[in-house]
């Protein structure tokens, strides 16, 4: 029936009577005829006269359908808007079909536009235009890198328009739903993908990963989504990203992440990446990293000319971006890292090689072994490991406490949340092994607590290892590193981590399993009450040293840390607990009168106030 119907219509359009009465009925007879195929006709129809005629469709050659076309598409859309159902997707897809049939590329484009603009309509739209495999349509088939009609719709209709987060969102999960096939159906299930990852990836990535691109953003979160989606290019089972010249496109990710190592330093604009987008960028790079080494097997020839390229790219990058690729390079390249890294490790000459670099004179390797616990999960374990401390002399333990402050603070304003995390994890296990010596001072005890806070050593060693690294932060010397958003940002990793702390605080002191554990004979309300009081304190001393308007995070951790000690001395019942707390009260009211900010310090007040 498909092949009848084309014939008819190329009867048609090659008529040279349009717009007679005798072709006006006879059209629409065959679009009659159009509008009962099934889908899969109808797409075998579609896919004829794109061929024929290309994405104007049959308003290319029969002027008659262009009249009512635009209030026919209206309608259609419409209508659609009011049966997003799974029930509705195959009468709303015989719908754009015969749309299409008119005009692919007018229907194509309103169906991108309703897809993001519409609230939830994107996925709807996703299967019905999934299920009309013949739009994805190349006008020159055979030469490489066209992209289909669809996508150039969605470039000319989107891209760059986008006005909000929301249609950001659509347009990211409208864009993913052609890059997976449908689990809906077996109907579903048995379209053709409409487009693969790497088509997408050629369109909206490969030209925009440039720092100082508006939607770099957008563009890395379609990446990502493509990477999820393991399909194979022409079904000889290769990995999909192959087809996109992946060590360029590694290079480029590595020159992103090397961008960062100034971030600081570009105060007078708005960047485009954020801090948190680094983390984003490595995921996708530890990705990339990881298909291409499984794939190298396929093409041994360009394998390590390929390496070898890359390496010599990288050279003049950061050293530490370099040391991202050790799984790629294996071991076809040493390790690169400065010299005085050697100087507090024991790094094996097999393996790594020094590299003399200006910035990074004597005394700096404990810098240079924090940036490497930076790198991930698999080198902050290697690195502890090839650390080189001698725990048997206080002096070298005295010394190395005070070396990893300083070196703390270096690193601290240019990590992303997930690199803090890594160096937090570093510090915890450091004040394990005792390599880190961390007194702590009486400055927030009014009297000498008579309790057990060995369950909490950590935690409080933690908060004032931190308040130490601010202090130093925040001295003269250091004072003009950061701009305003840098110091935010040292803020909200800050606040990151001792928020994460307070949680464990809670659940320790909440949980009776724990208690047992740590053998106490009473339960540890009065030590978490300690920890509690003394974070809130280390807050308040923070947020004094701050610079003005970047302290936002730590006060609402300030009102974080009384509403955990509320919440906890209403359920302490010990003896003179009342006692206890009105003399605590009295202190922390004499802790946050010394708050510069007025609203800040009356709402700290008010708060403390209404403790019982």
């Amino acid at each position: 029936e498909s092949e009848l119907v084309l014939k008819l219509l190329d009867t048609v359009m090659s008529s040279t009577r349009d717009g007679t009465p005798e072709i006006k009925r006879t059209s629409e007879i065959i679009l009659n005829c159009f509008n009962e195929l099934s889908l899969p006709d109808k797409n075998r129809v579609l896919s004829g006269v794109l061929s024929s005629v290309g994405r104007k469709g049959l308003s290319e050659k029969l002027n008659m359908f262009t009249a009512r076309f635009q209030e026919e598409l209206n309608t259609a859309f419409n209508q659609i808007a009011q049966s997003v159902s799974d029930r509705g997707i195959a009468k709303a897809a015989s719908h754009v079909a015969r749309l299409a049939l008119l005009n692919p590329e007018a229907t194509l484009k309103k169906a991108c536009h309703f897809a993001v603009v519409n609230f939830g309509a994107h996925k709807f739209v996703a299967q019905i235009l999934s299920s009309l495999p013949a739009l994805s349509f190349k006008e020159t088939q055979n030469l490489e890198g066209t992209t289909t009609l669809l996508i150039e719709c969605l470039k000319e209709v989107c891209w760059g328009k986008l006005s909000s987060d929301r249609e950001e969102s659509q347009f990211l999960a409208f864009l993913t739903s052609f890059m997976e096939s449908s689990e809906t159906s077996e109907h579903w299930r048995s379209s053709p993908l409409f487009h693969l990852p790497a088509d997408v990836t050629r369109a909206f990535v490969l030209p925009y990963l440039m720092d100082n691109f508006v939607n770099i953003q957008l563009s890395l979160q379609i990446l990502r989504r493509a990477l999820n989606i393991q399909k194979c290019v022409d079904g000889i089972g290769n990995h999909w990203v192959m087809s996109c010249s992946p060590f360029p496109l590694i290079l480029s990710l590595c020159k992103l992440i090397n961008g960062y190592t100034k971030y600081w330093q570009h105060s007078e604009t708005t960047p485009c990446l954020t801090m948190e987008s680094k983390d984003l960028i490595i995921d996708i790079l530890m990705q990339l990293c990881d298909v291409v080494v499984l794939e190298s097997q396929a093409f041994p020839e360009t394998w390590t000319k390929s390496l070898f390229w890359l390496h010599r790219k990288m050279e003049h990058l950061d050293w530490t971006v370099c040391l991202r690729l050790k799984k790629l390079f294996g071991d076809h390249f040493k390790n690169e890292v400065p010299a005085p890294l050697f100087e507090v490790s024991k790094l094996s000459e097999d393996e790594w090689t020094p590299l003399q670099l200006e910035e990074y004179g004597a005394g700096t390797g404990l810098m240079a072994w924090l940036e490497c616990c930076c790198i991930s999960q698999s080198m902050k374990d290697q690195m502890l490991l090839l650390l080189a401390v001698d725990t048997e002399s206080p002096e070298v333990i005295n010394f190395f406490s005070k070396g990893f402050l300083v070196a703390l603070i270096q690193v601290l304003p240019w990590c992303s949340p997930g690199e803090w995390k890594l160096i937090a994890d570093v510090i915890k296990v450091l004040l394990q092994r005792k390599f880190l010596h961390v007194p702590y001072s009486l400055e927030y005890v009014q009297f000498m607590p008579l309790l057990n806070l060995r369950p909490f050593a950590y935690d409080l060693q933690f908060s004032v290892l931190l308040l130490r690294g601010f202090q130093l932060l925040c001295s003269p010397s250091c004072s003009n590193w950061l701009p305003l958003e840098g110091w935010k940002h040292v803020a909200r990793l800050y606040c990151s981590s001792i928020a994460e702390m307070l949680e464990s605080v809670k659940s320790r002191a909440s949980d009776p399993d724990l208690q047992e554990h740590i053998k106490q004979e009473q339960d540890c309300t009065q030590e978490a009450l300690f920890v509690y009081t003394q974070v809130f304190c280390h807050l308040l001393h923070i947020i004094a040293m701050m610079p003005d308007d970047s302290c936002e995070p730590l006060y609402f951790l300030s009102l974080e840390a009384l509403t955990l000690y509320e919440a906890t001395a209403g359920a302490d019942t010990s003896v003179n607990s009342l006692l206890r707390r009105t003399n605590e009260q009295h202190f922390l009211k004499s802790v946050a009168e010394t708050v510069s900010n007025g609203e800040q310090r009356s709402t700290l007040l008010q708060k403390i106030g209404k403790f019982k």
